[in-house]
């Protein structure tokens, strides 16, 4: 299954064991567009830190899970170059009307001719087929 990923998705999913896992799984195909990977590389941080904290955990969980966030999208998730979807900036804008911030998910998806993988409403109504993490995972537990 091809799909564009929600920042949103990507970073939770990053986050977790079980989540790094349903990332490797060979029978999706993931893209980020570029400009959202630019801002999952700034939310990562800041909810590793937040985690460590929270949990009162030595600064090396942190490091070790950032090297397992970063190999996982690595290994798993195509950054799509910005000149690849840009051409359809008016058009994702258009559709995009809860989060204008988000044209770049769904122009990915239009160009890719994939679904999204979301966990919001922002894409309902975008003109293009929505997976949550719970319908996502369904689907794979039964193929």
């Amino acid at each position: 299954m091809r799909l564009g990923v929600d920042t949103s998705v990507l970073v939770g999913e990053l986050l977790r064991r079980s989540g790094r896992e349903r990332l490797g799984d060979d029978r999706l195909e993931l893209f980020l567009p570029e400009q959202m990977w630019d801002e999952a590389r700034v939310t990562l941080p800041r909810r590793i830190a937040a985690f460590i904290r929270r949990r009162q955990l030595a600064p090396a969980v942190g490091e070790e899970l950032s090297h397992l966030c970063l190999d996982a999208v690595e290994a798993n998730v195509v950054i799509l170059d910005e000149a690849i979807y840009s051409a359809l900036e008016g058009e994702a804008r258009a559709r995009s009307l809860r989060d204008p911030a988000d044209w770049p998910v769904v122009a990915t998806a239009l160009a890719l001719s994939a679904d999204i993988w979301t966990n919001d409403n922002d894409f309902l109504g975008a003109g293009v087929g929505t997976w949550t993490t719970e319908t996502l995972q369904a689907w794979l537990d039964r193929s």
